[in-house]
């Protein structure tokens, strides 16, 4: 022990007072500022007891003798400004010791860490704590969703439809694919819950399933999904055994949420219902994290019009604020309707970041007192009944185009006053448009349907909200449109009638053609009449 009291004087200071031991001041190491602002934040009586159960457990991992003591070697401890450095370098005057010190640690390391693997009770405990404290610790995140989803009808459209439960298990051979879209929106999930925008514009007061207009959508991916299945309570486990996914150990189990613990709703009629759901999901044999997890909902109500669903969510490890959280990497979900019909939607999940608000400018409210001034305000809208002329500055490819996707055009021709004939708008003035649908139709007949909202002008440098309506165009022979290429021909398209849900202020193109793809060339032009102003989400 000699040696350790003189390890001890070499290391700390016995003159130093009380003010100095710790000195928690704005020059402590970062990590430490940030060890302790985690425990101010999150140590409450209910977080220790968690820690307690998860590494008192001592099931954390097996190691030989020698491996545990590298693995000790390699401790910091981060809580401690006045440690200069790694714990290495005091665990080698430790190990260099008498063998007294050196017979501790070895029976230290082998009561630590050669303990009986987890039975799959503590295995399942272990990671729904890993789970609460993501949803504990998760700040406020976006990610962006880009969505692909294939509408199949049966092959046979005459003669009664398969009963429910029939669809999504005989296999692809009984259904014909008939139409396909994609969808690209920024989800952002505060405290739970979960909104949704077109990629890259501002949260509004829309629901999401308002913004995507027709065509079934779920939500949960993100967070509702795993706080039913682990963190709320109500779920009952069972444990199905090891397995082995993509060269991966992992462990699997199945669950069940009945109705009433379960925030899965699905809408029928003009309200909605919560439903049962049920599942499997497997778990990573070493860390113990979510990998995978299922979910299939039967019997859905009849006023829905749908018999079942089932999805699959992949999850991965990612940076988020200031952590690396669990998020999701991919989704599935099927489901099948009454008719026989069913839907197929993949997403990928992609830019996940922390949400930290969207900078707002009011220009009704004089300068405060610490004497701000407010920003010019911007540009009124054009009035209701100008002729707008406008050319694409960029091809739309059906390939990776999606509804959400910003396209760029420029005025073909200066807007001016009805009455004045003042130029309002000069010519090559840039506008900004969104596509809000991009469909693909195979059969009756085979067609790309792409409707376009303009959203902004730009004059001088300053943008100015846009609302306009696009004018109906001649209908042409479908001969006179596909000539055996890939582009459109400018001005070959018809008009068709904007897709369900959304507002008015759009003009829906329709292109048929029998190939599966599409592209749109810059240059091509329409026409458009601005209408007065309207609110998001009205119609």
């Amino acid at each position: 022990m000699e040696q350790w009291d003189d390890f001890a004087k070499d290391r700390y200071d016995s003159n130093r007072g009380r003010d100095r031991f710790r000195p928690f001041t704005p020059e402590a190491p970062p990590g430490v500022r940030e060890f302790y602002r985690l425990n101010h934040t999150h140590q409450t009586r209910a977080f220790v007891e968690r820690k307690k159960r998860q590494y008192l457990a001592r099931g954390q991992r097996n190691m030989g003798i020698w491996e545990s003591l590298e693995y000790l070697n390699s401790l910091v401890d981060d809580s401690d400004p006045s440690s200069e450095g790694p714990a290495p370098s005091r665990l080698s005057k430790i190990l260099c010791a008498p063998a007294s010190c050196r017979l501790l640690l070895i029976v230290t390391a082998v009561t630590l860490f050669a303990q009986p693997p987890l039975n799959p009770a503590d295995r399942l405990a272990r990671a729904r704590e890993i789970l609460v404290e993501r949803d504990i610790r998760l700040p406020d995140y976006t990610c962006v969703q880009t969505l692909d989803r294939r509408y199949l009808n049966p092959k046979h459209k005459h003669g009664p439809a398969p009963a429910c439960g029939q669809g999504l298990s005989s296999g692809p051979s009984n259904l014909v694919l008939q139409a396909t879209d994609r969808l690209r929106l920024d989800l952002k999930v505060s405290q739970g819950v979960e909104i949704g925008s077109w990629a890259g514009s501002q949260f509004d007061s829309r629901s999401i399933f308002d913004l995507v207009g027709g065509g079934p959508y779920g939500t949960g991916m993100l967070g509702a999904l795993i706080s039913d299945t682990f963190v709320r309570g109500g779920a009952t486990y069972r444990y199905i055994g090891e397995e082995t996914n993509n060269g991966t150990r992992v462990y699997a189990y199945s669950y069940q949420v009945p109705a009433i613990a379960s925030h899965y709703q699905v809408r029928s009629g003009s309200g909605w219902t919560p439903v049962a759901f049920s599942g499997s999901f497997w778990l990573d044999s070493e860390s113990l994290e979510l990998k995978r997890l299922t979910s299939q909902s039967r019997a859905l109500p009849p006023e829905s019009g749908a018999c079942e669903s089932a999805t699959t969510v992949d999850y991965q490890k990612l940076a988020a604020g200031n952590g690396a959280y669990l998020l999701p990497q991919q989704s599935s979900t099927e489901i099948e309707m009454q008719d026989g019909t069913e839907t197929r939607m993949t997403a990928v999940y992609s830019g996940c970041r922390q949400y930290r608000g969207e900078a707002t400018i009011r220009f009704d409210e004089a300068p405060t007192d610490g004497g701000a001034i407010a920003a010019a305000a911007p540009p009124a809208p054009l009035p209701a009944g100008l002729e707008i002329a406008i050319a694409l500055t960029e091809p739309i490819d059906t390939d990776t185009a999606a509804a959400g996707d910003m396209v760029k055009a420029r005025i073909r021709k200066a807007v001016r006053d009805r009455r004045s004939k003042a130029v309002l708008v000069p010519e090559g003035a840039m506008v900004q448009a969104r596509i809000v649908q991009m469909q693909h139709w195979l059969i009756d007949p085979p067609r790309f349907v792409i409707s376009i909202a303009l959203e902004k002008l730009e004059e001088g440098g300053a943008w100015r909200a846009l609302y306009a309506k696009a004018e109906s165009r001649a209908t042409v022979d479908v001969a006179d449109v596909d000539r055996g290429t890939l582009v459109a021909e400018p001005g070959s398209t018809i008009m068709v009638v904007p897709p369900k849900g959304q507002p008015p202020q759009l003009g829906a193109f329709l292109f048929p053609t029998e190939r599966s793809h599409y592209r749109v060339p810059a240059g091509y032009a329409s026409d458009w009449t601005t209408i007065e102003p309207t609110s998001p989400g009205k119609n």
